[in-house]
């Protein structure tokens, strides 16, 4: 049966927080048939300091660790477990075991974790490895995985026929409210883009990489005083600049993109005088 859950990560100990930022982030789990899909973003990690991430997770009382290789949307998949009950703590190995973060759903099994992590965190052995390597091809192998990463485009056609159906209607008012579940389905199913993510305060970014070629578009909102003010498209930017008057060049690091505004209120491209 299909189940999903959604757990924030809040910050536990600062110092293994990026200088002046909050660690943050989510880990995403979705049960479908006979596997759970569990997916982590983490923002504003200090990756460069030594040492191993690891994440912990619960299922009611049953433990499990998984060492990844990025914070940056990193996905594995497991055999089938309830999740009325998940806890999750990321740890930070050095010469000992350190909680970054923490969170749960339903009965909190984090000091639980907290108290095995050395045990959890040993070395794994190479048949472990192995397995921990070779999971994510479960049964249906390459053709399955291929298939899982074509159904996240659905949520991109979803969010293009909620835009539609708004300016088909004649509305004005609340365009983001109209689009919201749309728009947040697309952010659950494409990784974050931390570039943007850095550059503007109160934002949240996606790459969406087209499915047949090595081209890609960003999709973000900008928030203002506790409100989305603004949904972002981003194309990257070449050197032949766009002669439409509603695209803003905005120089960015690693890539600068053509930017279009659009109002979350009235859905019309907007002026964004001192954003960019």
């Amino acid at each position: 049966m299909y189940c999903k859950r959604i757990l924030i990560l809040q910050q536990s100990d600062a110092a293994f927080a990026e200088r002046g930022k909050e660690l943050c982030g989510l880990v995403k789990l979705v049960r479908e048939g006979e596997t759970v899909r569990v997916t982590v973003f983490v923002t504003n990690a200090d990756v460069s300091a030594a040492g191993e991430w690891w994440l912990l997770l619960a299922f009611g009382r049953e433990p499990y660790a998984r060492k990844p290789d990025t914070l940056n949307n990193y996905t594995f998949t497991l055999e089938s477990r309830p999740l009325d009950s998940v806890s999750c703590l990321l740890v930070k190995k050095e010469e000992r075991c350190r909680e970054a973060a923490r969170a749960h759903l339903g009965e909190d099994a984090c000091d639980s974790l907290y108290r095995q992590m050395d045990t959890l965190t040993a070395e794994a052995t190479p048949y472990e490895r192995f397995v921990a390597s070779s999971d994510n091809f479960y049964e249906g192998g390459v053709g399955q995985l291929k298939k899982q990463a074509e159904n996240r485009y659905r949520s991109v056609s979803e969010y293009s026929d909620a835009f539609e159906r708004f300016y088909a209607a004649g509305s004005h008012t609340d365009y983001y409210g109209s689009v919201r579940e749309q728009i947040c389905r697309v952010f659950m199913q494409f990784p974050p883009y931390y570039p943007l993510i850095q550059r503007y305060s109160e934002s949240f970014f996606v790459r969406i990489d087209f499915p047949r070629s090595d081209k890609y578009f960003v999709l973000g909102v900008l928030q203002r005083q506790g409100r989305i003010r603004y949904i972002c498209y981003g194309l990257p930017a070449d050197d032949e600049g766009l002669t439409d008057k509603d695209f803003v060049y905005v120089d960015n690091a690693p890539t600068a993109f053509w930017m279009l505004f659009q109002d979350a209120d009235t859905g019309q491209i907007s002026a964004i005088n001192g954003l960019v």
